[in-house]
C-alpha cells in the first residue's frame, strides 16, 4: 500500500446508501489509509481468522492491518480485491466523510526503520523456514512443542488440584494458568500460534476463557486494538489509563497523595487481577459490549455464546468439581492460591515490559514520536534468553513482539540481533536486559519507575525552579574589590 492513499483498482460499490446504512444492514466495513473497504465476505476467508478481521469493523484499522502482516506486498494484492465503499458527502449528520476519522497516529509502513527490519526478518528468518519446509511461511505456526507443553502442564495441574486441593496444587494450577495466558492464548489470539485462523480462534478461546478464566473477546479488543496500536500513550493505551487512579504510569496523569506508595502497594494489587476479570468481563462483554475507550463493534453472536460456555467450563473445573469432591471449606484457600499466584506472575511479567524510566512518550524526541517503529521500540523493553521466551510465550521480548505482534513467539529470539543492529544504525536506544537473570535488573528498574511516578510533580517542579534560581545567582558576575 506504500505511503499514499491511492485507491486500488478494484470493484467500487455504487449503491447510494450511506456507510451507516450499510453497517445497519449488516455489512462489515473498515478504513485503511483513508479508503473504506467492505470486508463482510472476505472475513470468513481471512487467513488469520474471522475473529481477527472483526476487530477492524467500524474503525480505522490501518495500524492493525500493517503491523500484523509480515508480507506487506502480498496482503496489498489481496486488499486490491476487496470492494471499496464510495465515501459520499450528503450534507447532514449521516455524511460519510465523518463516519470514521483518519488515523493520526504514526503508521508502520511510513517508518523507514520498520521497513528495514521487516525486510530483514522476512529474508533472514522467515524465508529460510519456507525453503526448508517447502510450505508457505508468514511467521505464524511452528510452536507445536510449546503449545503441547503448556496444555500438558495444565492438564496435570487440573488433575492434581481436583485430586488433592491444597495451597501447593493451587499454586501449580496458577502457574499453569499463567503459562496458558502467555504461551498459548496470547500467541493464538494474535494469530501466530498456527497457520489456521480457525485453530487460532479455538486455542485462543480455550487458553483464555477456559484455562485462564479471562474473556478472549475482551483481551483482543483491549490488547490488540488499544495497547498494541498505541503503546504507552496515556489517553489511548488501556494498559495505562485504566490503571489510573490506582496507579500513575505517566507524567501526564493526575497525581494523588497515595501514589507516593505505589511502588509498595502495586505488588499487593497484582494478585487481584483474576477476581477483577470475573466481574469486569461480564460487564464488558454482556452489558456494555465495550472496554473503557474501545467498543466491540465487530462482536459476533457466537463469540458471546463461547464466552458463556468458556466461563462455565472454567468454573466447573476450578470450583464445582473440587468443591463437590472435597467440600467447599477445603477448597477456599487452594482456589485463592490458584487465583493470586497466577495473577501475580502475569502482572509482573507484563508491567516490567513497558514501565521503566525512559519508556514514556514524554521521554521521546519529537522526531521519534512520528515514527511507528521508534515509538514501539522506545516504549518497550526486552529481557532474558530463549528459555524465558519458552516459559513466557515471548512476553519477555516485548520490543520484538510489538514490532511483529502476529508472529509465532519462538521466532522472537531469532530476530533480536536484527532489531538490535538496525536500532544501532538508526541511533535508536534498545532497552534490553540480557541473560538468564535479566528479569532481576529490569524488575528493580520497574520499581524505581513506579517510585518516580509516585512523586508529587508540584514538589519536583518547585525543586527544579529553585535549582534554576540558585544556578542563576551563582552565575551573577562578582564585582572587583
Amino acid at each position: 500500500i506504500g505511503r499514499t492513499s491511492r485507491i486500488p483498482k478494484n470493484i467500487i460499490m455504487t449503491a447510494s446508501k450511506t456507510v451507516k446504512e450499510l453497517m445497519n444492514k449488516g455489512r462489515k466495513l473498515t478504513q485503511i489509509r483513508g479508503v473504506t473497504y467492505d470486508i463482510t465476505d472476505f472475513a470468513s476467508r481471512h487467513p488469520g481468522g474471522k475473529q481477527l478481521m472483526m476487530l477492524a469493523h467500524g474503525r480505522d484499522s490501518t495500524i492493525l492491518f500493517e503491523s500484523h502482516h509480515l508480507r506487506s506486498d502480498v496482503v496489498a494484492k489481496v486488499l486490491k480485491t476487496l470492494p471499496i465503499v464510495k465515501v459520499q458527502s450528503i450534507g447532514n449528520d449521516d455524511d460519510d466523510d465523518n463516519w470514521c476519522p483518519n488515523e493520526e497516529f504514526p503508521k508502520p509502513l511510513d517508518s523507514e526503520l520498520y521497513l528495514k527490519i521487516q525486510n530483514r526478518v522476512r529474508t533472514e528468518v522467515v524465508d529460510p523456514i519456507r525453503e526448508k519446509s517447502g510450505k508457505k511461511a508468514r511467521g505464524a505456526g511452528g510452536v507445536q512443542f510449546d503449545a503441547f507443553c503448556v496444555i500438558l502442564c495444565y492438564l496435570v495441574a487440573v488433575y492434581m488440584f481436583n485430586k488433592n486441593p491444597s495451597v501447593l496444587t493451587g499454586v501449580f494450577l496458577g502457574f499453569s494458568a499463567y503459562w496458558s495466558g502467555t504461551g498459548l492464548q496470547h500467541t493464538a489470539n494474535h494469530g501466530g500460534l498456527t497457520q489456521s485462523g480457525f485453530m487460532n480462534a479455538i486455542w485462543g478461546w480455550f487458553g483464555c476463557d477456559v484455562i485462564l478464566g479471562k474473556s478472549s473477546i475482551e483481551w483482543r479488543y483491549h490488547h490488540m486494538v488499544s495497547h498494541h496500536s498505541y503503546c504507552n500513550e496515556s489517553t489511548l493505551d488501556q494498559d495505562v489509563y485504566t490503571s489510573h487512579p490506582l496507579m500513575r504510569l505517566d507524567e501526564a496523569m493526575e497525581w494523588k497523595w497515595f501514589h507516593k506508595y505505589q511502588a509498595f502497594y502495586s505488588v499487593l494489587a497484582w494478585p487481584f487481577l483474576y477476581f477483577a476479570a470475573q466481574s469486569g468481563d461480564f460487564v464488558n462483554v454482556v452489558i456494555t459490549k465495550s472496554s473503557p475507550g474501545v467498543k466491540y463493534l465487530g462482536l459476533m453472536d457466537h463469540e458471546v455464546a463461547l464466552f458463556y460456555i468458556g466461563r462455565a467450563l472454567h468454573y466447573l473445573t476450578i470450583y464445582a468439581l473440587p468443591m463437590y469432591n472435597h467440600g467447599v471449606k477445603e477448597c477456599i484457600l487452594p482456589i485463592i492460591a490458584y487465583a493470586t499466584f497466577g495473577s501475580f506472575i502475569l502482572c509482573w511479567f507484563f508491567i516490567v515490559s513497558h514501565n521503566l524510566d525512559g519508556l514514556t512518550p514524554a521521554a521521546m524526541p519529537k522526531k521519534a514520536q512520528k515514527d511507528w517503529a521508534e515509538w514501539q521500540i522506545r516504549t518497550s523493553a526486552s529481557w532474558g534468553e530463549s528459555i524465558w521466551s519458552f516459559l513466557s510465550g515471548g512476553l519477555n521480548l516485548q520490543i520484538e513482539h510489538h514490532l511483529f505482534p502476529g508472529m509465532a513467539h519462538n521466532l522472537y529470539p531469532k530476530i533480536v540481533p536484527i532489531v538490535k543492529e538496525e536500532c544501532a544504525k538508526a541511533g535508536v536506544p534498545y532497552h534490553g536486559h540480557e541473560g538468564v537473570f535479566g528479569l532481576i535488573p529490569i524488575t528493580y528498574k520497574m520499581f524505581s519507575f513506579l517510585h518516580k511516578m509516585g512523586k508529587n510533580p508540584n514538589n519536583i517542579n518547585n525543586n527544579n525552579n529553585n535549582n534554576v534560581r540558585r544556578s542563576s545567582r551563582s552565575k551573577t558576575p562578582v564585582k572587583a574589590q
